[in-house]
């Protein structure tokens, strides 16, 4: 069993109580896991202050390393959509969530804004012309055949 001696607390333990990192010799880190969680506990509270959560400047970070686009973009899209999807006209995306970015996974190229269900039923769908229209076909006749939905 290989030891390793923690830099903080000075106690030898197995590597096993120390976590994984290529950086560092042997790769694990210097510091077992008791004593980088206290650490990262302390420091968590010591400058939670200094930064506050904004959604806004989150949702607008990820939307353009994304898909390109700024949170601005994105209001101003679901304004021109009346705040709906795109597809089904909802006005409730899905349980907490927002609206979703559809795109083209070809090109990269933004559409509109989808319900989280459109977006997920075109994309398990394959965004395929013909899939889709066999979809459709397909429910018509049964509904036909049947008389329901």
């Amino acid at each position: 069993m290989l030891l390793r001696k923690c830099k903080t607390c000075g106690i030898t333990k197995p590597h096993d109580q120390f976590h994984k990192n290529k950086k560092y010799k042997d790769n694990i880190r210097p510091h077992c896991k008791t004593c980088r969680r206290d650490y990262e506990n302390v420091s968590y509270h010591k400058h939670k202050h200094k930064r506050p959560y904004s959604y806004e400047k989150d949702k607008d970070t990820k939307l353009r390393r994304t898909y390109g686009i700024s949170y601005q973009e994105y209001l101003y899209m679901l304004e021109t959509q009346n705040g709906c999807c795109a597809i089904c006209g909802t006005n409730d995306p899905s349980p907490r969530r927002a609206f979703s970015v559809d795109h083209c996974h070809t090109t990269g190229k933004v559409r509109s804004l989808l319900c989280g269900n459109c977006n997920t039923g075109i994309g398990l769908l394959q965004e395929d012309e013909e899939v889709m229209k066999r979809a459709i076909e397909y429910i018509v006749f049964h509904k036909n055949n049947t008389g329901q939905g």
